[in-house]
């Protein structure tokens, strides 16, 4: 999952977990942080905050056994499939935003105001590389655009800048663009899954940290 679904999925938990709503803002910006985070996490951080980035986590891990996401995958080329469930999470944005009216009863634009203020609320947990994110995103209201091809295009292109691949660009993005239409229900069918999941993740709320 990328940014806006990992976000949706932390809204949707704090629902399932009945979250006030200072632990809601602190999973909805640990969805975030999560990206900009490795290793143990920071036992001083606030309690939601860890929760959100054990969340995260625990998502990328479950994600990693789906078969949606493997159908995905299968349909990239067999010399980019070892990094293709990163491409996959990248696309993961654009089918949600696709299809946003099937998975959250609120208007991309009021959800994407919420993540920003959540991340505001949490900016000194973000690393500079998260900060300059951040305004990026508010600047272009990224999180409610998603479905527009350019920003997929611009994830791409920041993943395999990060893997030393970026020649790969032309080639990754074209196979992308081919798929958006029938990876489509591969996406209804992995993310149905992780949505089934959350209630059961409750106990992440008063997980130790890690």
């Amino acid at each position: 999952m990328n940014f806006l679904a990992h976000c949706v999925l932390a809204d949707h938990a704090s629902v399932h977990w009945q979250a006030d709503a200072q632990t809601h803002q602190g999973l909805l910006a640990g969805a975030v942080v999560a990206d900009f985070t490795k290793g143990r996490i920071d036992q001083t951080w606030p309690r939601a905050l860890q929760a959100g980035v054990r969340l995260h986590r625990r998502i990328d891990a479950f994600s990693n056994t789906q078969q949606g996401i493997k159908l995905t995958c299968a349909k990239f080329p067999a010399q980019y499939r070892r990094y293709a469930p990163i491409f996959v999470d990248v696309l993961a944005d654009y089918f949600l935003s696709i299809s946003w009216n099937d998975f959250h009863s609120e208007a991309k634009t009021t959800f994407s105001a919420k993540c920003y203020e959540a991340l505001t609320a949490y900016e000194g947990f973000l690393p500079k590389s998260g900060k300059r994110f951040l305004h990026y995103a508010q600047e272009k209201d990224l999180f409610a655009n998603y479905d527009q091809w350019e920003n997929i295009e611009r994830g791409l292109g920041s993943v395999l800048q990060r893997l030393n691949k970026a020649t790969w660009f032309e080639e990754v993005n074209d196979c992308a663009k081919s798929i958006k239409t029938t990876a489509l229900p591969d996406f209804y069918l992995y993310y149905s899954e992780l949505e089934q999941q959350l209630p059961s993740w409750s106990g992440l709320l008063e997980q130790k940290p890690s």
